[in-house]
């Protein structure tokens, strides 16, 4: 049976963002699950969708999605950017096998705001109640803060592919001591299974020394720099080479689980 993966993805993007990634772990043997966010598949009212719903709303349905799979095996979580912070909470809850996070969003107790984020949300952090709206970087902020360390000829057709985002979670994530629903908070503590993180030296959205503050919140953690790399790693140059590195990480742990099986 093939062990399953659910794939989590960030903020403006759809389950179609995972299409390189799955592309490479299907062959290995992986079922692969991407579920979009909610309210984030392109409709013509996706940002009035949207706008309102926070990290809790998209934890809760995810958590609906992945029970309703009936998984026979504990799945891998992958989660890209907010997707993982979510994929943090997630494993808090269902207790994966695995945690991978891709250059992840921190969770609460973990200052993110950076002069690049600043920068990269400041068209919304200052345009007045921007947590009650939906956004959607334009082509050249989304190129500068999202897409460097991707060719520049596939820009236009990732930026194509985004949706609009809530404000609501962008300012649960950026602006916690406010938040005092504590939406972006996890339980470290509860994440018991193996993690595997992915920071990069030019991530302009989440940046490496953000990343490196939240992988000393567990001690079990595989930590992996990429020096050269931006953000959107789920699809650039180095994909592959990433997701072979992850599989041949997480082989260990696949092989414990069909040990306990056999002897069972």
């Amino acid at each position: 049976m093939a062990y399953p993966v659910v794939m989590i993805h960030g903020m403006w993007c759809t389950a179609a963002s995972w299409k390189r990634v799955a592309g490479i772990l299907a062959p290995r043997g992986y079922d692969c699950f991407a579920p979009s966010l909610l309210a984030h598949d392109d409709s013509t009212d996706q940002p009035l969708q949207v706008r309102r719903l926070g990290l809790r709303d998209y934890a809760a349905d995810l958590e609906r999605q992945i029970a309703a799979r009936h998984y026979q095996k504990p799945p891998i979580l992958i989660g890209h950017s907010m997707g993982g912070l979510l994929a943090q909470q997630l494993a808090a809850r269902i207790k994966p096998l695995a945690l991978v996070l891709l250059t992840p969003a921190a969770p609460r107790g973990i200052n993110v705001l950076t002069p690049t984020v600043i920068a990269a949300f400041a068209p919304w952090m200052f345009s007045g109640l921007f947590w009650r709206n939906a956004h959607k970087p334009g082509f050249a902020h989304a190129q500068r803060f999202a897409f460097n360390g991707v060719p520049i000829d596939r820009h236009r057709a990732l930026y194509e592919s985004l949706v609009h985002e809530s404000g609501r979670a962008a300012f649960e994530i950026g602006m916690w001591p406010l938040d005092f629903a504590r939406a972006a908070a996890v339980d470290a503590a509860k994440v018991q299974c193996p993690v595997y993180i992915v920071s990069c030296g030019k991530d302009r959205l989440t940046p490496a020394s953000v990343v490196r503050k939240l992988a000393r919140r567990y001690p079990q953690a595989t930590q992996r720099h990429y020096a050269e790399r931006g953000h959107w790693v789920i699809d650039d140059e180095e994909t592959e080479e990433m997701m072979h590195a992850i599989c041949g990480w997480l082989r260990p742990f696949e092989q414990r689980v069909e040990r306990a099986a056999q002897t069972s």
